[in-house]
């Protein structure tokens, strides 16, 4: 232990085997032959200086992780499809600020003009992609999607989640249809002009895009979840790529970082770390496929990735002169959390972790603020409880009362409470980090107890053409049921006065006329905040 604590407290003069035992302490979970597991590397100065596998890539034939297996790369993906994207830009070719429908104009046109920097930093609008099939009945994993098949229903969306700039709303559609732009502009399928203008140059020999799920990939990682009675695959199997889909390795992804730091494309490199901007003023972290952020005080260009059972992670570190690459084979391995703990340990003068002035709540003031809140934008429910005087989200771990009224959520988003002049609850705002505020209103104290009576009023079948599915909603046994498709149907929790949440569909309420009678339905959800369905007749 004191070895290691010498270790951790000179980072900068740690040698290969010290490196090794930290990351092997690290990766311990995995270091075994009968789970899956980490590919990890690390370089400094553009040069490796580690690179290991852990656990095992195919669990039924027992091959071992190593640095050479290719695994998924989940939305890391998206730099690699901005930087065709600006090699498009360098040529001549579009312009960033140019109208999407130039290049796409089967989109609707909208109140605003979508511009592929809109694309680029997730702030279009546009609808998520994969929440829009799954609304139909048909989530990934359950139908080989293709890319015409998501180009379709992103071109189909009359509306957006928002107006055009005014928001990050992490979207995969934005991305989903850069590949399109780039075919219709260069002539070449999109893995082609990947293939000669990206991966070649910088010199990527094992990297390319998931574009024939059924292709063969010698020394491919299969992907796992893990359910109670063991590991189970858990592999993508669709031909949709852009903002993910990229096979590759932790050895082409430090290349790729350090093709970037020696500017090999150029000016390129500066605009993949420029940060939007939203129609307000306010700068945002995300920029074009990558983050562009700080890690304990220290400048960190970022990006996570999860698909199926992937999960990764690659980072710059530019004052350390230091990449780390973490691809997973795991669903829910915390791939960020292995490349910081890298980090702590290879970055001297760290910042010290932020902290915050906590206190002990003051119980009566708290037990006011329990219950029913929904998100102002997708409807999203959330439910406080009081538990041993503690506020905390129904289900999860107890907010901690700050010293100027506020309670600290998750790690460090702060929950604001905001009241009426006698105390009680009429609402409250999520502030993040990035000072993106969400907006709560306050429902009720409680959730609602609808009687099969009143439940009937929303009976019926509920169609949406954007998405061209017709929902079928019944009453059984005193709840609502709603059938997505014959074999898939969700029993709705009451949530609030006309709301329900509809399980992994996120939230449905309903909408009346003057004379109190249901004529709307709508699905708010994370990334798809507003689905309008009409009754059929």
């Amino acid at each position: 232990m004191k070895r290691l604590l010498l270790m951790l407290a000179l980072p900068a003069t740690l040698g290969a085997q010290d490196l090794a035992a930290i990351a092997d302490r690290i990766f311990a979970p995995w270091n075994s032959t009968h789970t899956p597991g980490c590919a990890v590397g690390v370089s400094r100065n553009g040069a490796p200086i580690f690179q290991r596998g852990y656990g095992m890539a195919d669990l039924e034939n027992g091959t071992p992780i190593t640095a050479q297996t290719i695994l998924e790369s989940g939305s890391v993906a998206k730099q690699f499809t901005a930087t065709a994207i600006l090699v498009l830009v360098s040529d001549g070719k579009l312009r960033l600020d140019d109208d999407v429908r130039k290049y796409v104009p089967e989109l609707p046109v909208y109140g605003r003009t979508i511009t592929i920097r809109h694309l680029l930093s997730h702030t279009s609008g546009l609808r998520e992609w994969s929440n829009l099939v799954a609304d139909q009945g048909y989530p990934r994993g359950t139908r080989a999607h293709a890319m015409a098949d998501v180009f379709d229903i992103i071109v189909r969306q009359k509306g957006l989640n928002y107006p055009v700039g005014d928001f990050y709303s992490y979207t995969n559609s934005g991305f989903m249809l850069l590949p399109t732009i780039v075919e219709r502009i260069s002539g070449m399928s999109f893995a082609r002009f990947s293939q000669e203008r990206v991966f070649k140059p910088a010199g990527l020999l094992e990297t390319r895009w998931r574009d024939d799920f059924t292709a063969i990939v010698p020394r491919r990682a299969q992907a796992y979840t893990r359910r109670a009675d063991g590991w189970r695959l858990e592999m993508p199997f669709d031909n949709v790529h852009g903002a993910g889909g990229l096979l590759t390795t932790v050895g082409d992804w430090l290349t790729w970082n350090n093709a970037l730091d020696k500017r090999v494309f150029g000016a390129i490199s500066d605009s993949l770390l420029s940060r939007a901007t939203l129609t307000s003023g306010r700068q945002i972290p995300y920029a074009m496929g990558l983050i562009n952020g700080a890690y304990r005080g220290t400048t960190e260009w970022q990006h996570s990735g999860s698909t199926a059972g992937y999960s990764t992670f690659l980072a710059r570190y530019p004052s350390a002169d230091l990449s780390i690459a973490v691809m997973c084979n795991s669903a829910g391995a915390p791939a960020t959390s292995y490349v910081r703990q890298l980090a702590d340990a290879l970055i001297p003068d760290l910042a010290p972790r932020s902290t915050f002035d906590t206190t002990t709540a003051d119980p009566a003031r708290t037990a006011r603020f329990a219950g029913i809140y929904f998100s102002n934008r997708s409807h999203d429910v959330t439910e406080l409880v009081v538990d041993r005087g503690q506020l905390r989200v129904a289900g999860g771990a107890p907010l901690r009362a700050l010293r100027d009224g506020d309670f600290l959520m998750g790690a460090a988003s702060r929950l604001q409470i905001i009241t009426a002049a006698d105390g009680a609850p009429t609402g409250a705002r999520i502030i993040s980090p990035d000072a993106d505020t969400v907006q709560w209103t306050y429902a009720a104290a409680a959730r609602p107890t609808p009687t099969e009576a009143q439940l009937q009023a929303f009976a019926g079948a509920w169609q949406q053409d954007e998405i061209g599915a017709t929902w079928m909603a019944t009453v059984e046994k005193g709840a609502l049921v709603m059938t997505v498709r014959p074999g898939r149907r969700v029993t709705l929790v009451p949530a609030f006065p006309d709301g329900f949440e509809a399980g992994n569909y996120g939230t449905i309420w309903y909408t009346r006329d003057k004379k109190g009678a249901v004529t709307g339905m709508h699905l708010g959800a994370d990334r798809a905040w507003d689905l309008v369905f009409a009754r059929v007749k």
